[in-house]
């Protein structure tokens, strides 16, 4: 005569199997896919080069324009791989081409530079081919080929950042390649995620900040912040009540707190992302 199995243990089997596969599932969910750095001649090559002070200038055949800064040390050594820098990758606002250098100056200060990465950061501006941004494959592509050029680069610690079309842009960019960002940072955007995509940048860790007095931009913004911030990992949304359009700045707060008990600032998180 067989014996019987009690239900409580086929029970907690049952619980168990669950539990695991549930731990599977959150752990694939949860992590980034390899970048693939596909070589392509119409972003590799440029059509024309210059530098600028801290900055070199490039074109490609694709029609991309761009400025990259690279710590001092690396500007004649950028096939260095020890460096590992991470990259900072700015995407400007409508018709603010003439603007985006502002975005660089966040990014290339003597004290950021020196908190943010013990061998600083490299930092690629973007500008759009049109007056606002299109094209998140190519422009994808474009980035991967700069990193492919300037091996001083890490391309697994990639930050996106963008205002208000380039906000927009940026996460849109995340959403189509996935692998590409281990961070977005989104100021006054207002791309709506669907359910589909909001699953395929769970790896991604979010900084998204939207303002109630930002009309057509907040309602449009607000809900894909909130969700980003409760389902991907390390994420945040910052809400306020009356900053109009703006983008993030350094200095900004999240309403979280350090582990020393401090306000947890938009440089905290990020020196966490790129240090993690």
């Amino acid at each position: 005569m067989k014996k019987k199995i009690p239900c409580a243990v086929i029970a907690a089997s049952v619980i168990v199997i669950l539990a695991a596969a549930l731990f599977a599932v959150k752990n694939y969910l949860y992590s980034r896919r390899p970048l693939d750095l596909t070589f392509d001649a119409a972003y590799y090559f440029s059509e024309e080069t210059s530098a600028s002070g801290v900055w070199k200038y490039e074109k490609s055949y694709s029609g991309h324009q761009y400025y990259l800064y690279l710590p001092p040390e690396y500007r004649e050594a950028s096939d260095d791989q020890s460096a590992k820098l991470p990259l900072i990758v700015a995407f400007h606002g409508s018709d603010e081409k003439g603007k985006a250098f502002n975005y660089g100056r966040i990014f290339t200060g003597e004290d950021f530079q020196k908190k943010i990465y013990p061998k600083g950061a490299a930092v690629l501006l973007i500008f759009s081919r049109i007056n606002y941004f299109t094209d998140p494959h190519g422009t994808a592509l474009l980035v991967k080929n700069v990193c492919i050029k300037n091996k001083c680069i890490d391309p697994t610690n990639i930050v996106g950042y963008g205002f208000s079309q380039g906000a927009k842009f940026v996460a849109e960019m995340a959403c189509a390649e996935p692998e590409l960002f281990r961070a977005v940072v989104s100021g006054s955007g207002f791309y709506q995620m669907s359910a589909k995509e909001i699953l395929r940048v769970l790896p991604i860790q979010f900084y998204w900040a939207n303002s109630e007095d930002d009309k057509g931009i907040f309602e449009q913004g607000m809900p894909t912040g909130r969700r980003v911030a409760r389902f991907c990992k390390n994420s945040r949304y910052v809400q306020y009540q009356s900053r109009h359009h703006f983008y993030v700045e350094l200095k900004d707060k999240t309403g979280r707190l350090n582990k020393d008990g401090s306000d947890e600032t938009f440089m905290d998180w990020l020196c966490s992302v790129v240090n993690e």
